[in-house]
This record gives C-alpha cells, structure tokens and sequence, in this order.
C-alpha cells in the first residue's frame, strides 16, 4: 500500500534525520551529532526529531541499520562480480570504510543499542552476516553451520582490522594488495 501524502513526508523527514546525522559526523564526528543539532539542520523543532526518534541512541541505531543494509548490498555485489569474490568482499568491505569512516565507526566501534548475534538481532544486520557466510561457502566448501559462522567471524574480525588500522593511520597502504591476497589464502586453507 502506498503511504499517504502525510505518511511520505514523514518518511521524507526521518530519512532526513538520518543523512543529516550522517554529514554531521562525517564532517564533525559523531559527539557533534545531538538531536538539538539535527533539528536546526533539517529547520524543524527538537520535538520534530522525537517523533520520528526517542533519543539519539535511536537516531544512530537508524544511521548503523541503513550502513548495514548499504554494506550487505557491497558483499552482494561483491559475490556475483567478476574474480575472487573472496578478494572482492575484502577490497569492498576496505572501500566501504575508507569512503565512510564516521559511518564505518557507528557500525563497528561506537556503543549502538542494536545487539550483533543474539536472537532480537535486526533482520539488516543478520542479513549481512549471511551475505558473508554466502561467499565463504561458496569459496571454502560445504561444512556445518558451525564452522561457517566461525569462519565467517573470522574473515569479518580480519577485514575488520585491517579496515579500522588503515583508517586510523596506523599502517600504511603500501601493502593492502598483498594484506587481501593473504586474507583470502587464509581463509581457503
């Protein structure tokens, strides 16, 4: 069913909400990101903003939702790309967090209200586990349910942490080629 003219503009305005907290801590960080702030940026009232959200908390559980469903759509593409889908996913997942490094720490570092791996998961976040699990099958074979998730935690945790070093200026770029071939061969044997 169609939103009503009302229901659209609702949704316009939390969208709104939502990729102005995004340019905010893009370019300001994320403390820089209160509901006082994001209500001058979209010119309504604070009042405005709880409507859509009841805290903050709330408005950066939107902001990780929506990165998740971005990155899930990023490891999708990855898997029917041409190449090593494996090597693929790790240079999207690289991109994904050097093209958007305040969302990329809202997702991955900041304290979120969303909860990774437990039964009341979001549906986005779960989504994104599984296109991951997907591509690790697909490279390494058949094995339990078990083994794939473990796997999956640990090609994650590694792609993570080159991602969160890069970022951070903490290694240099020079060696990324050969960090995402060893990545892969790692998680293939």
């Amino acid at each position: 069913m169609t939103p009503s003219p009302r229901g659209r503009r609702y949704l316009h305005r939390e969208q709104q909400i939502i990729e102005h907290a995004r340019q905010i801590a893009e370019r300001e960080g994320w403390a820089s990101v209160t509901t006082r702030r994001l209500a001058q940026e979209i010119n309504h009232s604070q009042p405005v903003i709880y409507q859509h959200f009841r805290s903050r908390d709330h408005v950066l559980a939107a902001v990780v939702t929506q990165g998740f469903l971005e990155l899930t759509s990023l490891i999708r593409e990855a898997a029917s790309g041409p190449g090593c889908a494996l090597e693929q996913l790790c240079w999207s997942y690289l991109d994904f967090g050097r093209q958007n490094p305040a969302l990329y720490e809202a997702m991955f570092t900041n304290h979120t209200r969303l909860r990774f791996a437990q039964e009341d998961t979001p549906a986005e976040l779960r989504e994104s586990f599984d296109a991951l699990t997907g591509i690790i099958l697909q490279e390494t074979g058949q094995m339990s349910n078990n083994d794939a998730a473990a796997l999956t935690e640990l090609f994650w945790a590694t792609c993570h942490g080159l991602t969160s070093l890069h970022l951070a200026g903490r290694i240099p770029g020079t060696h990324l080629e050969a960090q995402v071939k060893r990545i892969c061969t790692m998680i293939r044997s």
